[in-house]
């Protein structure tokens, strides 16, 4: 089912999906106002860079409807250590460097790993 799921790309993404492993990544991030619309235009040009890296399995993109500004991003990952060592990948990248250049501030920035109920 996991290798279904990362051939099928973000589109099929359920909770049932997930493998028990699944670690999510959540940024909440404030940009400059006129900022907001390259924001999101650059995440559709990292995405094809996170869909290279080991373990990456989703992206979900959100904008704030209350705040100016407001990104939300939850990345999902087969792991934890997948998650950490990408963001050291990505972030040396000329195109992560851009990228990370618009965030402002960083609100929120956490790695979770699932949990059985």
């Amino acid at each position: 089912m996991l290798d279904s799921l990362k051939d099928q790309g973000q589109d099929l993404l359920t909770l049932e999906s997930l493998p028990k492993s699944t670690a999510i990544e959540i940024a909440i991030v404030e940009c400059a106002s006129e900022d907001s619309e390259k924001y999101h235009k650059m995440r559709k040009v990292m995405l094809p860079l996170l869909q290279k890296e080991k373990g990456f399995l989703a992206w979900r993109a959100f904008q704030s409807k209350t705040r100016e500004g407001i990104m939300l991003d939850l990345l999902y990952w087969e792991n934890v250590e997948d998650c950490r060592k990408a963001g050291e990948n990505i972030q040396s990248t000329e195109i992560g460097k851009e990228f990370f250049a618009l965030m402002k501030q960083t609100l929120v920035f956490e790695m979770f790993e699932r949990q059985s109920l």
